[in-house]
């Protein structure tokens, strides 16, 4: 009787250590991580867009235009081959919208920021813009810094509307000139939800409205 009882722990025991080893082996599969560290967009002062990543060692990229989504796509892939550590890349831009994807191959997830702004190669900038220039900085900890300039008289509000999940940073125009012309945000990001982030221009005197204020750029991070 007893080696029965001991035949059936045996057998438990077996199935119990298949068990584990099978969730060790899934695990890595289910932990994979992206192939990136951090990234910046930016949009300088001539209103020229570029986009730098921050890859891992022994990743290399491939850049593809997608024409039908107008979607810059860069895919990430290991390579022993190469010692790779930061990637610049011109970006694609058709009409007033662009978008980048980072294509992991090892993790399902697809981050991606779209953008919806002025295309400077159709449209002279002028001196009389109230947003000079701006980036968006994911950092190592998963917060997204934005870095932005305005011209000298410029008056900057900060707005978050909480029905629409969009933070608002409002734009107008001053008779006077400001003491501060460089601002700085940092914005968490929910996993699952996306971050939006809209400038909107307003002129001398105009309510903070969506109706009358120029809603440019529109920044969704996904």
């Amino acid at each position: 009787m007893k080696k029965v009882k001991f035949a059936i722990f045996a057998l438990v025991a077996s199935i119990g250590l298949s068990s584990c080893s099978s969730d060790e082996m899934l695990m890595p599969e289910e932990q994979s991580k992206d192939l990136f560290n951090t990234y910046q967009l930016k949009r300088d002062a001539n209103g020229a867009y570029s986009f730098d990543v921050n890859v891992k060692n022994d990743v290399t990229i491939g850049k593809v235009k997608n024409a039908s989504t107008n979607t810059n796509e860069l895919y990430l892939s290991n390579d022993n081959s190469v010692q790779k550590s930061n990637y610049g890349s011109d970006l694609w831009f058709n009409g007033e919208n662009f978008k980048i994807e980072l294509i992991s191959d090892n993790s399902s997830k697809v981050p991606s920021i779209s953008i919806t702004d002025n295309n400077t190669k159709n449209l002279q900038k002028t001196d009389s813009e109230l947003l000079k220039e701006y980036s968006v900085s994911l950092n190592d900890d998963g917060s997204y810094d934005l870095d932005f300039q305005v011209s000298n008289q410029t008056s900057v509000d900060f707005v978050y509307d909480s029905a629409s999940n969009v933070y608002e940073v409002y734009l107008e125009e001053s008779s006077q000139t400001q003491e501060i012309n460089d601002y700085s945000r940092t914005f968490e990001k929910e996993e699952g939800d996306s971050l939006q982030i809209h400038f909107i221009s307003t002129s001398n005197g105009s309510a903070k409205s969506t109706v009358l204020g120029i809603r440019k750029p529109i920044i969704i991070i996904d």
